[in-house]
């Protein structure tokens, strides 16, 4: 793993891949889509020099198996476990994503829209930490959700259009 001479098709990503994926460096970009923009001055700093690893070819070839990969929403139609699906005011991804999840997995029950925050929802800004564990735990413990629940399947359309 270590020489990055796996092949695509093992299933495994090579030692590059790992580190490009996982160090903060390479998550630079990713760090600060993942907060809302009125937080931009208080992200936390992660590129520094004793962090900093980064390999192009591994990035690329990250970049291509994310491209490459199949939906998972198929799969979804089957699934019997219970599911609460979280979606952030300011994530950084497509929309289409998360409602694409929520209108083919009819296990998820609860639906709860985190308003200010960004992908990273423990992020230790605010009260951020706090919401994210509230919504949890009332789903785990099957009580009220904190939030309302939003949006529904039927909604999705709306939610979309409204640019939420």
């Amino acid at each position: 793993m270590r020489l990055g001479l796996l092949t695509p098709d093992t299933g495994l990503i090579g030692q590059a891949e790992g580190v490009n994926a996982f160090t903060a460096a390479d998550l630079g970009s990713d760090t600060a889509s993942a907060y809302c923009a009125h937080d931009a001055h208080r992200i936390p700093a992660e590129d520094t020099a004793q962090n900093f690893s980064f390999s192009p070819a591994a990035s690329l070839r990250i970049q291509q198996t994310v491209k490459d990969s199949p939906s998972i929403a198929p799969q979804l139609r089957r699934s019997r476990t219970p599911a609460m699906l979280m979606i952030a005011e300011c994530f950084s991804q497509v929309r289409q994503w998360e409602t694409t999840v929520l209108a083919n997995d009819p296990a998820i029950q609860r639906t709860q829209y985190m308003p200010g925050v960004g992908h990273h929802m423990w992020n230790g800004l605010d009260d951020n930490n706090d919401r994210a564990v509230a919504v949890i735990t009332a789903f785990l413990q099957s009580k009220r959700a904190p939030l309302p629940n939003y949006p529904t399947r039927d909604e999705i359309p709306a939610f979309l259009r409204d640019h939420k």
